[in-house]
């Protein structure tokens, strides 16, 4: 009889659906980059994996990243707080249909760079889904 109810239970057991699998992260590490004379970058890099993420740039104020397996220059479309070295420490920049936000607290460092101890790039999708990815980063000017 027990065997019997053992084997009902077996027979009519759903099998547990696997889980969805994690979508890919959208960015993809940025190769090292060239900069003009005179022009400053802030480089970007995800503080979980120490990838280099992001670069943004000052002239034109833009986001630069791999997005979706394509390099991407994203224009700035917002931003606030006192800049340093011609940063934002709170700017919003968009493509069709993302918003990446970045929180960074930028400090000036005596060789006249700028470190980021803390931040964050937080992408938003257009289904209103986030992500939160915390960096860390280093400005110059060459």
């Amino acid at each position: 009889m027990i065997a019997a109810l053992i084997a009902l239970q077996l027979a009519t057991a759903q099998p547990t659906p696997a889980p969805a699998p994690a979508p890919p992260p959208p960015l993809a590490e940025l190769p090292p980059q060239t900069l003009a004379a005179g022009s400053c970058a802030l480089f970007l890099w995800d503080r979980a994996s120490g990838t280099r993420i992001a670069m943004l740039g000052t002239v034109p104020p833009i986001l630069r990243a791999v997005i979706d397996g394509r390099s991407t220059d994203l224009p700035r479309e917002t931003a606030e707080g006192t800049a340093v070295l011609g940063f934002a420490p709170v700017a919003r920049y968009r493509s069709a249909s993302r918003q990446f936000d970045v929180a960074l607290a930028i400090l000036p460092t005596s060789a006249g760079g700028a470190v980021v101890r803390e931040g964050s790039l937080t992408i938003t999708e257009a289904d209103g889904s986030a992500r939160v990815i915390p960096v860390a980063g280093i400005a110059g000017c060459p």
